[in-house]
């Protein structure tokens, strides 16, 4: 069973990835997209700093917004 920043890792790639093309996005809205699961397993602060690496690294701004 892979290990729960795994699972949080594909929940953020499968929200960016729904965001193809799209240069900036929402910090606030994309973390309350994120699953429940995932917010409860992780600080607001490591799911936003997990969320700004991924998102650098495709090429997407995150707007901060919270």
């Amino acid at each position: 069973m892979p290990d729960q920043n795994a699972l949080i890792r594909a929940a953020i790639a499968r929200l960016l990835s729904e965001k193809t093309g799209v240069a900036v996005i929402s910090m606030k809205e994309s973390i309350e997209e994120l699953p429940a699961t995932a917010r409860k397993a992780q600080t607001i602060e490591n799911l936003q700093d997990l969320l700004l690496e991924m998102a650098e690294e495709r090429g997407m701004m995150v707007e901060l917004d919270l």
